[in-house]
Parts: structure tokens; C-alpha cells; sequence
């Protein structure tokens, strides 16, 4: 019998077959790990530039002078801040939504939201970083 202590599953070995018990990890859980990872190696650095890192910019709505924006900011080593805004044309800048999360909560949040805004970013991070 093998036990794997980091991620809290054993593997038990007969006739050369693997079973594996039903905690598994799944590849969701270990985007998370390493994006959660990832995210405070980049919330040091940009706490110590005193910037702070765009992580994505979704554009929701638009027409043709104004825009609805969703944007997610690392600011600081604890919090990333999502805002809806909408800008252009006569309509002056206005915030429509802001959430704030831990630098914990994010990645969860945002794989049930979408899987491509995590890797986007990702790729941002890795960008910047």
C-alpha cells in the first residue's frame, strides 16, 4: 500500500493494477493549486512595484461609442478586485459592480466561472511576470 500524504489519497497495488481511492484529485483541483500559487508569487511582486497586475479585461457589452467592461485587478498581496464599468460616448465612467476577494477565494471563483478567464490569467501572469 502507497499513501500519498499531499493529496490525501492511497494507491494499493495488485496484479500490477493502480486503484485509486475516491478523494483523487482532478485537474480542476490542481489548476487551483497551481494558480493559487501562482497568483501570490504575483501579488508579492506587484505589492513591492506598488502596481497593480490586470489580470483580465472582458469586454461584455458594446456598441458604438460605449463599452461594458469586466476587469480583475491583483492590488494588493491579499485582494484581487473584479469591476463592471462602462465608459465612452456621452455616458461619463460609471462602475456598475466591484466584488473583492481574498487572493484564496479567487481562483475558486473564477474556474466556476469560466476555465478560459483562468487561463487567461494565467498567461497574463506569466506575461508580466
Amino acid at each position: 500500500m502507497l499513501i500519498n500524504k499531499n493529496f490525501g489519497a492511497y494507491c494499493e497495488l495488485t496484479n500490477k493494477q493502480v486503484t485509486i481511492d475516491e478523494r483523487q484529485v482532478t485537474l480542476d483541483d490542481w489548476v487551483i493549486e497551481r494558480f493559487t500559487e501562482k497568483l501570490k508569487k504575483a501579488s508579492i511582486i506587484a505589492t513591492r512595484l506598488a502596481k497593480p497586475l490586470i489580470l483580465y479585461r472582458k469586454t461584455l457589452e458594446e456598441s458604438e461609442c460605449a463599452t461594458e467592461e469586466e476587469i480583475a485587478t491583483l492590488v494588493s498581496e491579499k485582494y484581487v478586485l473584479v469591476q463592471v464599468y462602462t465608459q465612452g460616448g456621452f455616458i461619463p465612467l460609471s462602475f456598475q459592480q466591484q466584488c473583492v476577494f481574498s487572493t484564496d477565494e479567487f481562483p475558486k471563483w473564477i474556474m466556476k466561472r469560466s476555465r478560459e478567464l483562468v487561463l487567461q490569467c494565467l498567461e497574463t501572469m506569466d506575461d508580466d511576470l
